[in-house]
């Protein structure tokens, strides 16, 4: 099983190769996910690659973000630029750079991004007809569904073991960009979800997922099969990668160590973690006290006395430690550890606190001292017969430099083991560290230290080029070039789409419209949707959900046999699940290009119309989330029949969860205030989506279509004039 860490820059790369991590996966500045991490230059990667394969660590580069059809070339010449530069694979969300990536480097390795939401086999089946060779799947995916994947494709699989566990279901959250035009999509998200909301009732941080930990989940893992456990965190501190890697290369390697979870504690803890969803398919995730790192408890406050905090603990602070002071898991001071028992602090600490640690002065200190040079060792023998020679050797290769002048008798003074080794040293200004030495030297011969030096020179050289030479691992080599034959959706003028979630609705309209779009709440009532789509009638299509997981699938596929002209995609397993139906991709396909090609809605967040059916009115999925909200607010499943839980911002603006059942229920976050794009879209296919629209909103769509006046309530333009970013 491969272990897989994060660099979001040279010092974490460093202490992942040196601590054990199997591979790396880092960003240069354009194209990640992950655009304020410090990534690398594109020109830097050659070295960046060399340093880690010396040490037999590979090198994944992110270009998953979504791309404009401006931004194709140039995203086209980075991946060849810096696969010449030795990068082992690269991580891909958008399929338009998929698309190019054939036609321009098809030797290129492409893994799915976790950013492309793949939750099962029939996802999975997708991306291997495109070529891709590993699934990095999304943290939403349930065990068995991950069993599929690597049972019916026999694709790589990676899952997400360590790190923030995104609220929103993978490459789907539109938030952000929504509120700002900054794109979590494209690499720019603002973490809107990490801030405080109001409910009628309370107040927290109600958008905030714990980390994930899956130490005790490894064993699990390697009998599923999966191939690579990956800890997330390129925004995360060069401590947080060291300890991580360390504890989980122990894991696999051995066991778990018997405080390896508390150790993770102590370089980041949200909420003291969560399995993701493999305990639970709709777990309690989200963390409403707090929304940072709360570091392991190891003490409390016994007294407060002259602005001296007087703690007792558990022994393993020391002087320099950093440490937060919670009450009843509210954050309530911190600061660095001054003195022991008694220590300065900020904030209102109170006797009873929680004392944490939330950082390790030690850890810094080791960190600043490791040698990320690569152990080798050395045997030199000088002798008048043989010569002078040096063999190093490094994991599993080795190497022989000779002297280029004999050995002679010595005249005046003798050659000696301890001048030997001043001159070999410990061949400090290299990749290498002197592990061992052994050194042979004939009595009362002379060879000059110049000379030995020399000798050692080439010999490093050597080991090196050799190493590298030694380094390609086999490569999983995609055996399609080509994207998917998919049975496209057409449309041959442009058309008005109306998108309701029952048939009642359509009463309320006013206007004429081409085609239909069924968006149900619970695609398990299958009778009902089947009424629906009669009532409707021939141009109807069915609007199918982002996140199918279990036997989400087997609901699904009751609905193939409906009186529909299309089905709506929203994720890539829905090619396969509706194979002799026609998609139309939707929203959550995340077209912001049009490389493709075939009919498709614009990416809600797209700046500018790219050539598909616009948004142009409605109130667009914020994001889609796999957890119970219901659950965060102390409810249970008991009598559920849906919700509508409206919250607050710090701004004052409303969002509002609802309910999406299939097999399991999902919630869909939309924002109460409509986007309003009509009078821009006259001239080209639209849809107008009414799925969450009042009454009243619903009369003045009509009346601003039949009479052309303005909207009369409050709306936005969604990313209409702004710069997408």
């Amino acid at each position: 099983m491969e272990l897989l860490a994060p660099a979001g820059n040279y010092e974490s790369l460093k202490v992942a190769a040196t601590c054990g991590a199997d591979a790396v996966y880092l960003g240069v500045q354009k194209y990640g996910a992950r655009a304020s991490a410090d990534n690398f230059d594109l020109l830097r990667l050659p070295e960046i690659t060399e340093f880690a394969h010396l040490r037999g660590v590979k090198v994944y580069l992110t270009v998953n973000t979504l791309l404009k059809d401006s931004e194709l070339s140039d995203a086209v010449k980075t991946v060849i630029q810096a696969h010449k530069a030795g990068v082992d694979a690269f991580l891909v969300q958008d399929w338009g750079l998929i698309a190019e990536l054939h036609k321009t480097a098809p030797s290129a390795v492409l893994h799915a991004s976790t950013q492309m939401g793949i939750t099962n086999a029939y996802g999975a089946a997708v991306a291997k007809e495109a070529g891709l060779t590993r699934i990095v799947v999304a943290r939403e995916s349930l065990p068995q569904d991950i069993l599929a994947i690597k049972r019916e494709t026999g694709l790589e699989v990676e899952v997400f073991c360590q790190g923030a566990l995104c609220v929103a279901y993978s490459g789907n959250c539109y938030y952000s960009s929504l509120v700002s035009g900054c794109s979590g999509n494209r690499g720019k998200c603002l973490q809107l979800c990490r801030k405080k909301y109001r409910t009628d009732s309370e107040s927290g941080y109600f958008l905030s997922a714990k980390d994930i930990c899956l130490l005790d989940k490894v064993q699990q893992l390697k009998d599923m099969g999966v191939d690579c456990i990956k800890i997330e965190g390129r925004m995360r501190s060069p401590e947080y990668v060291a300890q991580s890697v360390t504890v989980y290369r122990q894991t696999i390697d051995a066991a778990p160590p018997e405080n390896g979870r508390e150790l993770l504690k102590e370089v980041f803890n949200r909420g003291d973690y969560c399995n993701a969803y493999f305990s639970d398919p709709t777990e309690k995730v989200i963390y409403s006290i707090a929304q940072n790192h709360i570091g392991r408890k190891c003490g409390t406050v016994r007294a407060v006395k002259n602005g001296k905090a007087v703690i007792a603990t558990d022994g393993s602070l020391k002087t320099g430690d950093g440490v937060k002071y919670l009450r009843n898991g509210y954050e309530t001071g911190g600061g660095l550890i001054d003195g022991l028992p008694e220590t300065g602090y900020r904030g209102n600490v109170r006797i009873g606190d929680t004392v944490c640690l939330t950082s390790k002065a030690a850890l810094k200190q080791q960190l600043a001292a490791m040698d990320a040079r690569i152990p080798a060792n050395a045997y030199i023998s000088v002798t008048e017969q043989h010569g002078a020679r040096i063999d190093l050797s490094c994991r599993d290769v080795s190497v022989t430099a000779t002297g280029e002048e004999s050995v002679t008798k010595a005249k005046k003074h003798a050659l000696t083991q301890t001048a030997v080794a001043d001159a070999i040293g410990s061949l400090g200004g290299t990749d290498f560290s002197l592990q061992s030495i052994d050194i042979q030297v004939q009595d009362d011969i002379f060879y000059p230290a110049s000379q030995l030096k020399d000798m050692r020179k080439r010999a490093v050289s050597l080991l090196h080029e050799k190493l590298l030479k030694s380094y390609p691992f086999a490569k999983a080599q995609s055996q399609n070039q080509h994207m998917p034959e998919i049975l496209r959706f057409s449309l041959s003028t442009p058309s008005v789409f109306v998108q309701v979630s029952d048939c009642t609705l359509l009463r309320k309209i006013e206007f004429a419209y081409d085609y239909v779009i069924l968006n149900p709440s619970d695609y398990s009532d299958v009778g009902a949707i089947e009424r629906a789509c009669y009532q409707i009638g021939r141009n109807v299509l069915l609007n199918l959900p982002p996140i199918v997981r279990g036997k989400d699938a087997d609901i699904l596929k009751r609905l193939r046999c409906l009186p529909v002209c299309g089905v709506v995609a929203n994720n890539i397993c829905h090619y396969k699940l509706f194979p002799d139906i026609p998609v139309l991709d939707g929203l959550c396909m995340n077209r912001l290009n049009g490389a493709c090609g075939g009919a498709f809605i614009d990416s809600v967040e797209s700046d500018k119309p790219i050539g598909g059916i616009r948004y142009a009115y409605g109130k667009p999925p914020l994001m889609h989330v796999a957890h119970c909200p219901r659950k965060t607010h102390g409810e249970t499943c008991k009598n559920c029949t849906g919700y509508a839980i409206r919250m607050t911002d710090d701004k004052g603006a409303d969002i509002e969860f609802r309910r999406v059942k299939i097999q399991y229920c999902y919630g869909v976050l939309i924002p109460v205030l409509p986007v309003n794009i009509i009078s821009d879209s006259k001239n080209s296919s639209m849809l107008l989506d009414f799925t969450y629209a009042t009454e009243q909103e619903i009369r003045c769509v009509n009346e601003q279509i039949r009479t052309g006046k303005p909207y009369m309530l409050s709306a936005t333009r969604g990313n209409m004039g702004k710069l997408l970013q």
